[in-house]
């Protein structure tokens, strides 16, 4: 498994079909499925679980980088704690968003923060970007408040992503670490 980068306290790295166990623990989770757009809905079993494992892994196979999906662990005890996703925004696939799911436990401790700058330094470090948009329903405040964090600026509401009213921040990667470390280190 190939670790993409990583911070003081996590690491992140590829899926394996070996973290169903641990994955369960964030989509399995009902609090985490109820925000994901495009709606996936709650995992219901490990199986399934290695089976969504396995369907990410078959299509990061085909994605040109920064485009994929990876595992966040907590370098503390090597317990995956949530993940990563860096995708394009539909309907037009112009726009490449970043998403973060923490299990639950995991919440409130600044991990989806700390992952989410460390992915995006990545990201723009590839060169085949240069900004980042992050999408989050109205009501999903710990995630507005996580793309606060990031210094991702918000720049309005709108329903053209997953057909959901969705509030829109972007940050552009010279932004990047223009934001204080203390915002980036404490969600």
């Amino acid at each position: 498994m190939a670790v993409i980068t990583d911070s003081d306290r996590l690491v992140v790295r590829e899926w394996t079909e070996a973290d169903a166990g641990d994955a369960l623990g964030i989509f399995g989770s009902i609090e985490v499925a109820r925000w994901l757009a495009p709606a996936m809905g709650q995992v219901p079993n490990k199986a399934t679980m290695r089976l969504v494992l396995r369907a990410w892994i078959d299509a990061g196979k085909s994605l040109v980088p920064p485009a994929g999906r990876w595992a966040v662990v907590n370098k503390a005890d090597g317990e995956v704690i949530g993940g990563l996703v860096l995708s394009l925004l539909p309907p037009y696939e112009e726009d490449f968003e970043i998403g973060w799911q923490l299990k639950p436990a995991a919440w409130g401790h600044g991990f989806a923060t700390e992952a989410s700058h460390a992915l995006m330094r990545w990201a723009f470090a590839t060169g085949t970007i240069d900004e980042l948009y992050a999408v989050a329903r109205p009501q999903n405040l710990r995630a507005c408040a996580t793309a606060r964090r990031l210094g991702m600026e918000w720049v309005g509401e709108t329903e053209k992503y997953y057909g959901l009213a969705m509030q829109v921040y972007r940050i552009r990667a010279a932004e990047l670490d223009a934001a204080p470390l203390s915002r980036v280190s404490n969600s």
